[in-house]
């Protein structure tokens, strides 16, 4: 029973856009609402006259006016059809108000006598407009949600054009503003909340130059239940920021005591196993790499030693790369500890003064091996007072010395390339009479010794590779073309795939590639061979282009004769031949290597699979336990069934409270995991020719034969994709040197690397695309049927 009229114990009751905010708007404190008047169809019908003359003899009617939609249908609790239906602005009251207003309720469709038109004074010379949700909308999380734009357009958010820009702050701590013009949005928050009951809600609202809120609208928000209480939601924060702090207070081996957090740097577990990997996606790749496998590979190729430093860095479940280890193991061993300090404080300060270069950290910031631009580098550093005159020296002959121990014969490359050819020879079913649990143990032991160490180094000798012929086109003696058909000349894994599919010999093919998912270390992606028809048309094989093997890469001699010059210039020991066959050779190696490695990875996995459904639990349940917990059983069914449960509920409890979380892509200090505005980031453009086509969503199945794909991260496992005939290629995660961007490279596929999460969800919302790689170039192509056509 309604005390007075729209409320409910004092609590304010949602109705239309406009009675809502007429029950507002004599009870709001923190924001104003504009006055108004509104009317139902049925009243329009009956004498538009009369309703015109009510609106113009409004004091506020004598400028200009906005006439807004406020439909039975719109702002409920199932669905708010925000944006549905027309709203008419810059109104003039004396000409334009019936054409508006009708066409506001032709926009109705079938109008209800019922629904209401809303009529308001046009504001202007407002400073920041936005959106503003009460929680988080995907996941109910507490976290107020603000999506606003600069300026005094106040349809930008709510008609998705470009330059909005994301605010996320906890519900329960009010966080700092981004801009000083946002400050009074969580008191405001908090007052609607007070008003409008305990459900979730988002508002619309602009700014003033005077800093006053004004609010448009305010509606239900169709948002699920929060997986955790705020109770444990605040102490999970808690502990994120105690784990940060605690960072911070210096870690042995690791130079300095400062650092950052990122998903995208080094090993970047955003591409690899995304934002909020399950417990077992997580646990297996910090067993396999980041816990000392990465630091041993570095430091067999000659760099600092960081064996007893984990890379990743977890957060409640939340994946980051330590970029502080990270940085101190790609510094030569012998460097000194003073010279390594102050190169830290700078690469650090780099990043924060350019945070959208956190994902190809190495190309901008990091020296980490040599090259032909590395004297510049250490010209500069002396030039800035960063390191001394000798010191520089010093720094530039330990890159040269490890760079050249892994070009030759006898290097870790070398050495890391004959062990992987090894386990592509190694048998991975169980030995005869061995145990389960004991053939779990010998998989993950096999996989980091002779899958994940060797892998590790020999994507160290590639990116050196790369890095090399980059800086031939930096210092102009190469073009950019030059280069990138040096590195697409590799006959990598890719090449290979495409080769074999278009024979269509399906039995070949999933012998030599069926272990391969898209989810490298996800038990719920299914592999190759096991989902064959989800992945390849085995009916009409794509042809690969070119049909026999990778573009050659024909050397004249004017560009033999101008890399030896400069590889005797910075006596780096070896003909241009032999770079050019260790470029191709360790680009190639790589891929391979992630191949053999991603073999015995998935046999872990399907094991896993396997020892699961032996005790009861199904892949779902499974991606909740952890790799120790499979380790630690003993062959006792009814032990390890326990043992398992109680693993799987641990993991499920966590992974709760992971979904629940939100942080910044990189994270400079505790604070930002209460209050941050994410990263705009730079994405990586690869190869140089412009295609229009249609967009694909892989992951929703979406047909990709003359589609641009767009992925959120892909591994090797999404290799599929280039068994279609792709035009080009996006993804939301991924760096310069990535898998995708290899393999785009190689294919001279135009493609987007790394766009960032709310540039991809705005491109693949756009149903076509022009990407022109060339001029760095990506926007909507609002072209009726596309035609896919690459120039």
């Amino acid at each position: 029973m309604s005390d007075t009229v729209g409320q409910r114990g004092g609590v304010v009751l949602f109705g239309t856009k406009a009675e809502t905010l007429a029950r507002l708007a004599p009870r709001l404190r923190t924001a104003v609402v504009p006055p108004s008047m509104y009317f139902t169809v049925g009243e329009w019908k009956s004498d538009r006259a009369a309703v015109c003359e009510r609106i113009r003899a409004e004091p506020w009617a004598l400028s200009t006016l906005a006439v807004r939609s406020s439909s039975l249908d719109e702002d409920g609790e199932g669905a708010s059809n925000a944006g549905r239906y027309t709203s008419c602005l810059e109104v003039e009251p004396a000409t334009g108000l019936v054409t508006a207003v009708t066409a506001v309720i032709e926009s109705f469709g079938v109008a209800d006598d019922q629904d209401q038109v809303l009529v308001q004074p046009q504001l202007t010379g407002t400073v920041a407009s936005g959106v503003c949700a009460s929680c988080e909308p995907g996941t109910g999380a507490p976290y107020r949600l603000v999506n606003w734009s600069d300026g005094a357009d106040t349809t930008v958010v709510t008609a998705g054009r470009a330059g909005i820009r994301t605010w996320r702050f906890l519900a329960y701590e009010d966080g700092r503003p981004p801009v000083e013009r946002l400050g009074g949005l969580p008191a405001l928050t908090r007052e609607l909340e007070g008003l409008l009951g305990d459900g979730p809600f988002e508002f619309e609202f602009a700014v003033t130059p005077e800093a006053t809120i004004v609010l448009f609208q305010a509606r239900p928000l169709a948002a699920p239940a929060p997986s955790v209480s705020r109770v444990r939601h605040r102490a999970a924060v808690r502990r994120c920021r105690q784990r940060f702090d605690a960072l911070l207070s210096g870690r042995p081996q690791a130079v300095g005591s400062d650092t950052l957090l990122g998903v995208m740097p080094d090993w970047n577990p955003a591409e690899m196993i995304g934002l909020r990997p399950r417990p077992l996606a997580l646990s297996l790749y910090r067993h396999l790499i980041t816990d000392e496998i990465w630091a041993e590979a570095r430091h067999d190729y000659g760099y600092r030693d960081l064996r007893n430093v984990p890379l990743l860095i977890d957060l409640e479940g939340l994946p980051y790369i330590d970029i502080r280890a990270s940085f101190s193991s790609l510094m030569p061993r012998d460097l000194g500890e003073a010279p390594a300090r102050r190169l830290m404080r700078h690469y650090l300060g780099e990043l924060r003064c350019r945070p959208h270069l956190h994902d190809k950290v190495e190309f901008a910031i990091v020296q980490s091996s040599y090259h032909f631009t590395t004297p510049r580098f250490a010209a500069s550093a002396v030039a800035d007072g960063i390191l001394s005159v000798e010191e520089a020296e010093q720094f530039a002959g330990s890159l040269r010395a490890l760079t050249t121990d892994m070009i030759g014969q006898d290097g870790p490359y070398r050495r890391d390339l004959r062990t992987v050819r090894r386990l592509s020879e190694h048998p991975l079913a169980p030995a005869t009479g061995a145990a389960p649990h004991e053939h779990t143990r010998h998989l993950l032991g096999l996989c980091r010794r002779a899958g994940a160490l060797p892998f590790a180094g020999i994507a160290r000798a590639a990116f050196a590779a790369t890095s090399l012929v980059r800086s031939l086109t930096d210092r102009g003696v190469w073009s950019a073309d030059t280069a990138d058909a040096l590195l697409g000349s590799a006959d990598t894994v890719t090449n290979q795939l495409r080769r074999d599919h278009a024979t269509g010999d399906r039995e070949a093919f999933l012998r030599r590639y069926g272990h391969l998912r898209p989810g490298t270390y996800d038990i719920l992606s299914p592999r190759y061979d096991e989902c064959a028809e989800q992945y390849f048309d085995w009916a009409s094989p794509t042809t690969p282009s070119p049909p026999t093997g990778p573009t050659e890469f024909h050397a004249d001699a004017v560009t033999l004769r101008d890399a030896g010059r400069l590889l005797a210039e910075h006596r780096i020991p070896y003909t241009a031949d032999a770079l050019l066959e260790f470029v191709r050779g360790s680009v190639a190696a790589r891929e391979y290597a992630k191949l053999q490695y991603s073999r015995v990875v998935s046999e872990i996995l399907r094991h896993a699979r396997h020892t699961g459904d032996r005790l009861g639990f199904d892949a779902e349940d499974m991606s909740y336990t952890t790799v120790r917990a499979l380790a630690e059983l003993t062959g006792g069914r009814t032990d390890d069934r326990r043992r398992l449960g109680a693993a799987v509920a641990r993991g499920r409890d966590r992974y709760a409270v992971t979904r629940s979380l939100h942080a910044p892509a990189l994270l400079s200090a505790p604070e930002e995991l209460t209050s941050f505005v994410p990263l705009d980031v730079e994405p990586n453009f690869v190869a140089h020719a412009r295609v229009v086509a249609p967009v694909a969503d892989v992951d929703a199945g979406e047909p990709l034969d003359g589609a641009i794909a767009m992925i959120l991260a892909a591994d090797p496992g999404y290799d599929w994709i280039f068994t279609h005939n792709i035009v080009g290629l996006v993804t939301a995660f991924g760096g310069a040197n990535s898998h995708m961007a290899i393999r785009a490279l190689e294919l001279g596929l135009p493609a987007v690397i790394g766009a960032g999460d709310v540039r991809f969800r705005q491109w693949l919302s756009a149903g076509s695309l022009e990407i022109d790689a060339a001029n760095r170039l990506v926007r909507p192509a609002h072209t009726p049927g596309a035609s896919g056509h690459v120039t």
